[in-house]
């Protein structure tokens, strides 16, 4: 036996023995552990899950709350010799171990466990105990920690169809448990299963024949290739990586107010679609801002760790929440890629698994630094944010681009033929005239958007029941107050500039019998902080005189047009100062105003034909307005320019300025307006997406005591956990070097925590059940050889995720028929070694679909912003803030009310009420295995949500239209549109029957028919009798709502 060190004898340590036994007998009795009731008993599958559940709390990892120096989770401490010979666990002999000793003693108070813990152990777990001692004790780290090792693909058993590695190791453990495999699945059932499973939506009845109808070996290779061809691959197998990503369209505290971040969702879909590399897709994800010239979408990409639950409540602390929002990183970041429980060391060690406390804060440290504000506002669009055009408007302007240079093209040809010669190359400027521009009149500019006190915000009248100046109406206003009230506009696309020495003009009529008290115009570059002010000191930044509120004198004068001038600098506006808006504001009385605009200097036509004086007028205001490319040019001296620069200043006053050579042009300028103007309205419609963005100086990270924030102690940099995998040689130390680290080839748990999550999708359940733990705390795999096989397998094929989903539905495990016998049920009641194909009820999202599929509502539109579909009433209220833009749910109609599932608006503190109830997760964290529940309020949701009674009428438009003319043929269409088989005799006799008594039963009560078809916003067809199609309703609801319906099997 290896001597470690001599435990205390003193009653204490007897005691704290007598405990850790206690402890480690009662692991062996719950639920769920099976250790191998043949064979070797292996430690990590059979022991550490046991030792890791009771003993690690006190004798674990975390030397913080270790107990007598004892120690469970190190080799050498378990072997501690206590006294006369004995040890804890001796090494080949049970006989001189304490612990076998304990729990094979007759004497009630010896044994353990304690009598008082009402749990026994039997002869069989006993035996098992002895077996491990007897035969060394011998002792492994935790499989997960350690890289995949590659593991030899077993033989073919004979007589059992094995279509790829998959089965063969299927087979093996099928064999060893003295089971064998179910025979495949029939056509119907298969091209089911697989459509659902590869896209989430129901084949359809031409899918369907043309697979039936395919009697060739490469028939079902060849729907696979198709389905992971499809668009909707990518829609499905992103909706189960938004569960990870806890994406949602609300902050979730608070006023859990709307926030964009769906661009990000696109991004997903297109890159399951594009089959983009895992560890690009992981890489991206976590630092795409970080890559050399990072793209668009890679910066997109990055809303990945936007997706966390923030707030703007007021109170809250800045420091505490910029923690918060790291922990969930590190938390979320450990689940998805690790398959780690990582955050139980924020507060201490880890209790079970071999991560520091101080490893957690050097994780923290990767996402501690970001340009992110912890008090959010809960703004739709918190920065760090990027324009994120959609597909189709990248297209758009890609389009008008094209069609503006082109435009340009030509327009430089008319102008380099012009031979334009300067008529007075060396004259001095001389005078200037005045020229007005009138921005306000009959209408308001391009793009102004009109706001005001009032609705409608601007109240525009004509003569002769009110005074008009200009044109044949002006805009008015009347207040009996002493308030401010006021009509403006902003955000004007066709914006007035600002020169040297402009007045700001418009007329003014004050009606004499009920004058206001104080006038006042603002002016908005971008603020409000441009005022002018007549009369009273009453309006906006009353007492404070200067620019933004810049005392005129006294009112104009009563009942007649008074021109008003503001000169621009005296309310701020310097040369080059570009308006988009304009308030007209007052303080009580009767107010009309007319043209508005701005007085300027400006040249002469004939000045404009010098470019030598255009560019002497330019400098007077410092070349402002102008791009920067031609202002920089025209600061070089004449003499010292450039052919080049030269050139290209003429070229942009021949353009801009000379009025003969723009007058050529003039119908090339207009067709470039238009194109630019159409070009704004693009940009000004793009979305916009939340990423990820680095501070340019990282804040220092700290290990923080049991979690506070304020209690920080040691400083820690970015690091990454080295006992896992070492770091990659010379990676950044931030989120890049992070991301790189995690996909390496030899990290031990990326790729077989990535292909588990994919396996449960196909089977219900993963090779390691816990999928969010693979610590020592998870459940062991099943099929360990097969974990480690298909992981090194997905590297070694560059992380092609098509590629190993087409593995997993060719296999012949995945094309198993699901049908099950007594005794198989009993060897194998979770189908955990597959000797039968996968069964398991729909995921939330899947059954809406599918009962929109088949009805014929379903939008195919794939990706962009959420969609508020049919819910009950009032569900936002309870939950919802005053001031919340989401305390109040407002439904959307026609074509958003059926699309796919993955598009509903997700609100966090209220998510959408009938996928909940399919057990969709609220997304406030991330998750990546759903519970899958069965309870009375899924078939209540069923029978009277508005979204499947509606999709029942319509799928039963299609039985009338498309099923032909009998009721059994109807009825064979509807149960194969939704079950792909054909029923059987007894299922088509019920199916008419039941078809005949809802005609006779809506025939009787003539007032039910409309009442049923009525229900859902989508049109009946009024051609069809209403009590047939009522009847045909019923039948098809039925459908909806039959187990088979809801399940995968």
């Amino acid at each position: 036996m290896t001597r470690v060190y001599s435990l205390e004898t003193s009653r204490i340590g007897r005691m704290t023995i007598r405990h850790t036994i206690s402890l480690f007998f009662v692991a062996l009795c719950i639920p769920g552990v099976s250790p191998a009731a043949e064979g070797d008993v292996n430690f990590s599958r059979d022991i550490l899950p046991l030792l890791s559940d009771n003993c690690f709390k006190c004798h674990g990892p975390d030397a913080a709350n270790r107990k007598a120096k004892l120690r469970f989770d190190k080799h050498e401490a378990s072997l501690q010799e206590i006294e006369d010979g004995r040890a804890i666990i001796f090494a080949g002999k049970s006989a001189q171990s304490e612990l076998y000793g304990r729990i094979t003693a007759e004497d009630p108070d010896d044994r353990m466990p304690p009598s008082d813990t009402g749990k026994t152990l039997s002869q069989k777990e006993i035996e098992l105990i002895r077996k491990w001692i007897d035969g060394g004790a011998e002792w492994a780290g935790h499989w997960a920690f350690q890289p995949p090792v590659p593991r030899e693909v077993p033989a073919s058993v004979k007589d059992w169809r094995s279509s790829n590695p998959i089965d063969k190791f299927i087979h093996a453990s099928l064999a060893g448990a003295g089971l064998s495999p179910q025979g495949p699945a029939s056509k119907a059932t298969l091209i089911r299963r697989v459509t659902l499973d590869l896209t989430g939506l129901p084949p359809t009845l031409k899918e369907i024949d043309d697979f039936l109808s395919d009697k060739s070996e490469q028939a079902y290779q060849r729907v696979v290739e198709r389905l992971l061809g499809s668009k909707r691959y990518g829609e499905h197998m992103a909706r189960f990586w938004l569960d990870a990503a806890r994406y949602g369209d609300t902050h979730g505290l608070h006023l859990d107010n709307e926030r964009s971040i769906w661009p990000y969702r696109d991004w997903v879909i297109d890159s399951f679609n594009s089959n983009q590399p895992f560890d690009r897709f992981t890489v991206e994800q976590l630092a795409g801002d970080l890559l050399p010239g990072s793209t668009l979408e890679q910066k997109v990409a990055t809303g990945f760790n936007r997706c966390n639950v923030t707030t703007g409540e007021g109170g809250s602390i800045d420091d505490e929440y910029y923690m918060r929002y790291a922990v969930d990183r590190v938390e979320t970041t450990s689940t998805v890629w690790l398959g780690l429980t990582a955050g139980c060391a924020a507060c201490h060690d880890h209790k079970f698994d071999p991560l520091t406390q101080k490893e957690f804060y050097q994780l923290f440290s990767y996402y501690f630094s970001l340009t992110e504000r912890a008090m959010d506002g809960n703004k739709l669009l918190p920065p760090p944010i990027v324009k994120a055009p959609t597909m189709s408007q990248r297209e758009e302007r890609k389009e008008l681009t094209r069609q503006s240079a082109a435009i340009t093209k030509e327009i430089d040809s008319l102008l380099a033929n012009a031979g334009y010669k300067d008529p007075k190359p060396n004259e001095a400027l001389g005078d200037l005239g005045e020229q007005e521009r009138v921005w306000i009149d009959e209408q308001l500019p391009a793009g102004a958007k009109p706001q005001g006190n009032d609705s409608p915000p601007w109240k525009f009248v004509e003569s002769p029941g009110h005074p008009v100046h200009s044109g044949k109406k002006s805009h008015t206003r009347v207040s009996t107050s002493d308030a401010i009230t006021q009509h403006f506009f902003t955000e004007a696309t066709d914006k007035l500039k600002i020169t040297e020495n402009s007045k700001l003009f418009t007329y003014v009529y004050l009606d004499p019998a009920k004058p206001p008290k104080t006038i006042q115009l603002q002016f908005n570059d971008g603020t409000w902080e441009h005022r002018a002010t007549w009369g009273e000191d009453k309006a906006f930044r009353a007492g404070k005189h200067g620019p933004a509120n810049h005392q005129m004198g006294k009112l104009p004068e009563t009942g007649k047009w008074v021109r008003l001038e503001v000169p621009a600098k005296v309310v701020g506006l310097n040369p080059g100062a570009q308006l988009n808006g304009w308030a007209f504001t007052q303080v009580n009385g009767t107010v009309h105003w007319d043209k508005a605009g701005i007085v300027s200097r400006s040249l002469s036509q004939q000045q404009k034909r010098s470019q030598y004086a255009w560019e002497q007028f330019s400098a007077q205001d410092n070349y402002s307005g102008l791009p920067a490319e031609i202002q920089g040019t025209l600061k070089v001296e004449r003499g010292k320019r450039s052919a080049e620069q030269a050139g290209l200043v003429t070229r942009h006053f021949l353009r801009h300025v000379h009025p003969d050579t723009r007058g050529r042009i003039a119908k090339q300028l207009s067709k470039q307006k238009i194109i630019s103007n159409k070009l704004a309205a693009t940009e000004k419609n793009m979305p916009s997406s939340m990423i990820m963005e680095d501070r340019k100086q990282p804040r220092q990270a700290y290990v923080l005591e049991r979690g506070q924030y304020t209690e920080k102690r040691e400083k820690v940099s970015s690091e990454v956990p080295a006992w896992l995998a070492p770091p990659v040689k010379d990676a950044p130390a931030n989120r890049l070097g992070l991301a790189q680290w995690l996909v390496q080839p030899s990290h031990p748990l990326t790729a077989r925590v990535t292909i588990n999550r994919f396996w449960q999708q196909f089977f219900g359940t993963g090779l390691v059940k816990t999928s969010e733990d693979f610590g020592v705390q998870g459940e062991h795999p099943s099929h360990p050889e097969l974990l480690d096989w298909l992981a090194m397998d997905f590297v070694a094929s560059s992380w092609d995720v098509k590629r190993f989903l087409a593995q997993i539905v060719l296999s012949s495990t995945y094309q198993q028929s699901s049908r099950i016998t007594r005794a198989k049920l009993a060897a194998d009641p979770e189908n955990r070694l597959l000797a039968r194909g996968p069964r398991f009820r729909l995921d939330a999202e899947i059954i809406r679909d599918q009962a929109l599929a088949v009805s014929g509502l379903l939008v195919n539109t794939i990706g962009g912003k959420s969609v508020k579909p049919y819910q009950p009433a009032g569900l936002w209220k309870p939950v919802g803030f005053g001031g919340s833009n989401t305390s109040v749910f407002k439904q959307d109609k026609g074509e958003k009310l059926y699309r796919r599932s993955m598009y509903t608006f997700w609100k966090r503190t209220s998510p959408p009420p009938s996928m909940e109830t399919f057990d969709a997760p609220n997304r406030e964290t991330c998750q990546v295995r759903r519970a899958r529940t069965n309870t009375p309020l899924q078939a209540l949701v069923l029978m009277n949500d508005v979204q499947f009674v509606e999709a029942a009428r319509k799928f039963a438009e299609r039985v009338i239209h498309e099923g032909g003319a009998k009721i059994e043929d109807r009825a064979i269409f509807a149960f194969r549109t939704i079950v792909t088989r054909r029923p059987g005799d007894t299922e088509l006799k019920t199916l008419a029957r039941l078809f005949k008594e809802y005609l006779e039963q809506f025939k009787a009560s003539p007032e039910s028919a409309p009442k049923l078809l009525a229900v859902g916003e989508s049109l009946r067809d009024q051609k069809l009798d209403a009590n047939e199609l009522a009847a045909w309703t019923m039948v098809t609801h039925l459908l909806l709502n039959l187990s088979e319906t809801v399940t995968k099997g």
